[in-house]
């Protein structure tokens, strides 16, 4: 990875199609401000949060859909209800879909470059058809708007 913290910018520019350096002079950070000093490394970061990407995405004509692994609802926080498919939906959409996957490695947040069942992880610098080593809550779909 560029940047211990850097994992969703470097997924969003492949998935963007745009060079890293661009996607940060657009986005106007790169994530590395300090705003935990008392957690170690990555945590400490900034980082780039996602809805920064999907503004960036929006500009580009590209819609970025969050579909969720284990969608659930709330009416008020605490009670929790799964919501549940006769499909296996999310396989569904990582086989067709592209984007950006995200989830929790280890101790901290994680982003890895999906395409179709392949993945692009930026902390291993490898492309790769094997099970994604993180648990994941999300895949960002990112499709072409049509007019």
């Amino acid at each position: 990875m560029k940047t211990p913290w850097s994992c969703l910018v470097e997924s969003a520019a492949i998935a963007l199609q745009m060079e890293y350096e661009d996607l940060i002079k657009e986005l106007g950070h790169d994530g590395g401000a300090i705003v935990f000093p008392e957690l170690p490394e990555p945590g400490k970061r900034q980082g780039i949060h996602m809805q920064e990407v999907i503004d960036i995405a929006l500009k580009r004509g590209i819609a970025v859909t969050a579909i969720e692994a284990l969608p659930c609802s709330t009416p008020d926080g605490l009670k929790v209800y799964g919501v549940h498919f006769k499909v296996k939906r999310f396989e569904n959409h990582l086989r067709e879909g592209r984007g950006i996957v995200t989830g929790m490695k280890r101790r901290w947040r994680h982003a890895v470059y999906w395409n179709r069942g392949m993945f692009y992880d930026p902390a291993t610098g490898k492309v790769s058809d094997n099970k994604i080593n993180m648990d994941i809550d999300c895949l960002y779909r990112f499709d072409q708007i049509k007019s």
